[in-house]
């Protein structure tokens, strides 16, 4: 199945007051990277939103390579920290090329390359989540057991223990 490109879905976002310093950032990187092959350096800024949050843990692109004077139809390579996303992410190659040229409007990748090796996993911050008061557990009791359903009464008193451990 093809994922349509939606018209604006990677807008680039404008912002009125100070610069962000993205800009500052890509002005400076855009010479690097350009000799690279990351002639758009958006690639590696909305890298996430094309390939999806794991994946992007695991598979990083390296450098966006095109035939001599041809700026369509280029080969991206990436990088994978293991087998795992590697699989993961030969499934999904399709649809990660259709969402890249949407991202540019034009057929910027026509394939991708995926190259195995060392790579610095991005971890996940574990917040440690805190328990109710008693008085919390109290009151949360209270309102949950005019509950008739067993079940529906368990998941009414996970939802607002959720929801009070949030506050």
């Amino acid at each position: 199945m093809t994922e349509k490109c939606k018209k604006n879905e990677y807008h680039r976002r404008t912002y009125e007051g100070l610069a962000p310093l993205t800009r500052e950032v890509q002005a400076i990187a855009k010479p690097i990277l350009g000799r690279r092959g990351f002639a758009e350096i958006d690639i590696l800024g909305s890298w996430e939103e094309m390939v999806g949050a794991d994946l992007a843990r695991g598979i990083l692109p390296e450098k966006l390579t095109f035939e001599k004077d041809k700026r369509v139809n280029g080969t991206l390579y990436v990088k994978s920290a293991g087998g795992a996303f590697a699989t993961l992410f030969e499934f999904q190659k399709q649809r990660v090329i259709e969402r890249i040229n949407c991202f540019f409007g034009y057929p910027a990748v026509a394939q991708i390359k995926i190259r195995q090796g060392a790579l610095k996993l991005k971890s996940e911050t574990v917040e440690t989540a805190r328990s109710l008061t008693p008085a919390e557990e109290k009151e949360l009791q209270k309102r949950v057991s005019a509950i008739e359903d067993e079940e529906l009464r368990t998941q009414a008193y996970e939802i607002g223990k959720a929801i009070l451990i949030k506050k």
